[in-house]
């Protein structure tokens, strides 16, 4: 456990002071940022308002999109608060050598990573939903900015890497939840009336 933790505050320390960079500074808060609650709710409306507007129909949205999103990003949170308040690990921001962005006012318990968790469960949900269809590249985009995400996070001496890579496991547990609890509502639903097109981004291909 020592050598694990060790090896864990290392590459830390190789992410936090390797890659700090003024030019880089803007871009990991720009990128951090789409971890925040309010920023991937408002993503979640928008997307379900798009699949509604596709449908016709603004219910057919909320089940497609909505809800399980909601719930992908309601479980993992959830999960990760719970588990920060059971594991009494501090944040590498109370090193002193750790390089901090001064917007940063986060102190308390570190395990898992909050941002990471809510970023994967959206980022792996919109992967399975997509992954069979001519959208699969929003599924791939979608996991490349949560990873990123999780990279902030390092960056910018918040989290350990231990902590996002917790929080991408929890993550993509309420993605796949979210996904096949969906699965399960529109298989058991009558059918509703639609055009190739309109279906494509949600029915997998034969």
């Amino acid at each position: 456990m020592d050598y694990l933790l060790s090896w864990d505050r290392e590459l830390f320390f190789r992410i936090n002071h390797g890659l700090s960079h003024p030019l880089l500074d803007p871009v990991m808060w720009l990128i951090t940022s789409l971890g925040l609650g309010w920023v991937q709710l408002l993503g979640v409306l928008m997307a379900s308002g798009w699949a509604a507007r596709r449908r016709s129909a603004w219910g057919e949205g909320v089940k497609m999109v909505l809800l399980p999103a909601v719930m992908a990003f309601l479980g993992s949170g959830i999960t990760a608060q719970i588990l920060k308040r059971l594991v009494p690990r501090l944040r590498p921001s109370n090193l002193p050598d750790a390089i901090v962005a001064p917007d940063e006012r986060i102190f308390h318990n570190s395990f898992p990573s909050g941002h990471t968790a809510t970023a994967f469960a959206l980022a792996f949900w919109v992967f399975l939903l997509t992954y069979r269809t001519r959208f699969r590249w929003w599924g791939y985009g979608a996991l490349l900015l949560a990873g990123l995400v999780g990279l902030s996070r390092v960056y910018r001496g918040v989290h350990y890497p231990s902590d996002v890579v917790a929080g991408a496991l929890i993550g993509i547990l309420w993605g796949a939840v979210a996904y096949f609890s969906l699965n399960a509502r529109r298989s058991s639903a009558p059918p509703v009336a639609e055009s190739p097109q309109d279906s494509a981004w949600v029915s997998p291909r034969d």
